[in-house]
This record gives structure tokens, C-alpha cells and sequence, in this order.
């Protein structure tokens, strides 16, 4: 099957391990499995009195956990419905849902992930309720799932290199991803690990645009691996790593409206970007909590105040976050051949190369 162009244009708005756990996992997610609750109907939307009555909604996510409670402080402010959250990175929340998919009930009512791929995964399993918000036609078809209504992107999670100019000149720092082999930044550039999304949608990306042997030069410059974006934003801004390989673009908002004096960087060659999207989960206890927490979230508001808060790319045309270019200046790449993408033996050459290249 030929690939699609992964570069998203926006002009019709058209994750040493998975670590290995994270990876196991991933493969078990692509099998067949049945969901055998019965699902609410797509068009039936969330009913206020009867999500209180459900108890507190409960969302998973890997966002940065302040944002999120933030967040959802407002949308219970704004629709009286309760909310709380659990902060799970891929690699933690794929066994965990495995786990509790088998057992046949799940203790979260969404998801909200950096990996479109397990997303789709959980649609093709029948694991996600499908309910298409009211402002669905806002997103394109990049950042929704084909038969709209199971996932839809929340925002666009960009990864430009970041570096601080009190410790790296605007004249020497990189420009290009080949840059980043210069010997002169050898230790001295920093990655999220294999266990974060964007890792993957950044090598996916990339992979037929960079030289073959691009991942094994870059490996000979000891590039350093960290848990989180905010852990990399925090070296640089310290002075104890001078570039951001790859770093996720809310930092960039975040130190500016810090008054840090980060550069983000955006390579002609493209900027690696992933959907984050959202889902409800089949087996949900509180369908129509879930229900208006969607609603909400992909409304106009609610997006607004969203990437206002956090800080990224939104994915609808409508909304923009100060600080930021307009996407539409950006050769943003984004996997939208999601059939290719969720691939167990993709994710497992990724983890490989990625472990080696970052010495774990």
C-alpha cells in the first residue's frame, strides 16, 4: 500500500523500552478483541443532571498535570458536571487498559493520548463509544477518525528544536536537523524517550527524509534521553543542556510567558507534529459525563481556553494561541497514515533505533 504524504498543509484542515513493557503492550492492543457492552447511540448527547448523578468523570491523559487540573476547574465551573484526572504516559496506560479491558470495565471514562495510532487501535477494537460532538465539522479529516465521532485531535503537539540564547548564540545554534551532528553539540542535545508518542511520530516522520544512516550519526553525538518536554525545557533553561532536539511547542509558550529567552527552531525540511486526541471509552461508567467533557472540550470555548492554557497548536482554524507562528507558515508533519502507523513492527524498529541512538 502506497503511503500518503504525511505533510499536513492544513489548507482543508484536512511512544532501553516501549519501553519494552509499553511496546508488549502495544503489540497486544493490535489484536482482535470484543467489547461486548452495548454502545450509547453516536447521536445521543451527555444529559447535565444525569452526569452528576454519575459521579465525577474521570479522564486519562499525559498532559502536563497542572494544565489539566486547571482545565478541568473550569469546565466544572462552566457545565456543573464534576471532573478529575490520572496522568498516564503511553507506556503506563497501555498494560493498564489492557489489563482492564479484560477484566471488562475500565476506571477511565476518557482518553487523551499523544498517539493517534493507539487510538485507532482502540476504535478497530471496538473499545471506543462513538459520539460525534456538535462542532464536528471544525475538523478536518487529519484530526478526526475516518467515521468521525470515535477520536478527535485536541490539539496539534508541534516539536521545533528549542535552545536559550544566554548560553548558545543565535548565529551558531542549529538550523536544520542535520545540525544536530555537528560534533560542537556532542552531549549537548536532549529527546524524550522511546516511550513518548512524539518520540515515534517524530522518527515516523522523519525517517524517509533524512539520510539512512541519519539516527546512527546522530547516536555517535551521545544525544541525551528524558522522561518529558518539561524535564528538557528545565536543562536548557539551566544551562545543563544547550538543544532540544525535539520539544514539544507549549514549552516554548510557557518560557515565553516566563520571560525566558528560548528560541524555538523550525526546520524548512518540516517540524514533526502529532494529533493528540481524544476518546471515550466503550466501557465508560459515566457516558454522559464523558459525553459533555467531549463537548466541550472540541467546542470553540473550550479549545480556546484549552490551548490558552497549555499552549499549542489547536486544530481548529478558528482558535489561536499567542506567541505562536501561524501554522500555516510551517511545513508541519503530521501521520495521518494511521493504518501504517500503528503497526506493532514499526513501533518495535523505532524503540530499537531510538534505545540505541539515545544509549539506553
Amino acid at each position: 500500500m502506497k503511503r500518503r504524504n504525511e505533510t499536513n498543509e492544513r489548507k482543508g484542515l484536512s511512544r532501553r523500552q516501549l519501553m519494552l513493557a509499553g511496546s508488549a503492550a502495544a503489540v497486544s492492543l493490535a489484536m482482535p478483541h470484543v467489547v461486548s457492552r452495548a454502545y450509547a447511540q453516536a447521536s445521543a448527547f451527555g444529559n447535565v443532571e444525569a452526569a452528576k448523578a454519575e459521579g465525577p468523570v474521570v479522564v486519562w491523559h499525559g498532559d502536563q498535570e497542572a494544565d489539566i487540573v486547571e482545565y478541568l476547574k473550569i469546565f466544572t465551573e462552566k457545565t456543573g458536571v464534576p471532573a478529575t484526572q490520572q496522568r498516564l504516559l503511553p507506556g503506563q496506560a497501555l498494560p493498564k487498559l489492557e489489563a482492564e479491558f479484560r477484566a471488562g470495565q475500565t476506571t477511565g471514562d476518557l482518553y487523551m493520548t499523544s498517539d493517534a495510532g493507539i487510538m485507532e487501535n482502540l476504535r478497530l477494537q471496538n473499545r471506543l463509544l462513538r459520539y460525534v460532538p456538535k462542532e464536528i465539522s471544525a475538523y478536518g479529516p487529519d484530526y478526526r477518525s475516518a467515521e468521525p465521532g470515535y477520536w478527535t485531535t485536541y490539539y496539534i503537539n508541534a516539536g521545533p528544536m528549542m535552545y536559550d540564547t544566554r548560553y548558545v548564540k543565535e548565529s551558531e545554534a542549529p538550523k536544520t536537523w542535520m545540525d544536530l551532528l555537528d560534533p560542537r553539540w556532542k552531549g549537548q542535545v536532549g529527546f524524550q524517550n522511546s516511550a513518548a508518542g512524539t518520540s515515534y511520530g517524530f522518527w515516523y516522520v522523519m525517517r524517509d527524509r533524512l539520510p539512512k544512516d541519519y539516527w546512527d550519526k546522530l547516536g555517535q553525538n551521545n544525544p541525551r534521553a528524558y522522561s518529558s518536554s518539561t524535564q528538557i525545557l528545565q536543562d536548557i533553561e539551566r544551562g545543563g543542556l544547550m538543544i532540544g532536539g525535539r520539544v514539544s511547542i507549549f514549552q516554548y509558550t510557557k518560557a515565553v510567558r516566563k520571560k525566558q529567552p528560548v528560541k524555538a527552531v523550525y526546520p524548512e525540511l518540516g517540524i514533526p507534529a502529532v494529533n493528540q486526541p481524544v476518546g471515550i471509552f466503550a466501557t465508560t461508567k459515566r457516558p454522559n459525563g464523558a459525553k459533555i467533557f467531549t463537548e466541550f472540550l472540541l467546542s470553540k470555548e473550550g479549545q480556546t481556553i484549552w490551548n490558552n492554557i497549555q499552549g499549542s497548536y489547536s486544530a481548529r482554524r478558528d482558535v489561536k494561541v499567542e506567541y505562536l507562528p501561524d501554522i500555516n507558515t510551517l511545513n508541519m508533519l503530521v501521520p495521518t497514515n494511521l493504518e501504517e502507523y500503528r503497526k506493532p513492527e514499526l513501533r518495535r524498529e523505532f524503540v530499537g533505533i531510538w534505545n540505541k541512538m539515545t544509549g539506553l
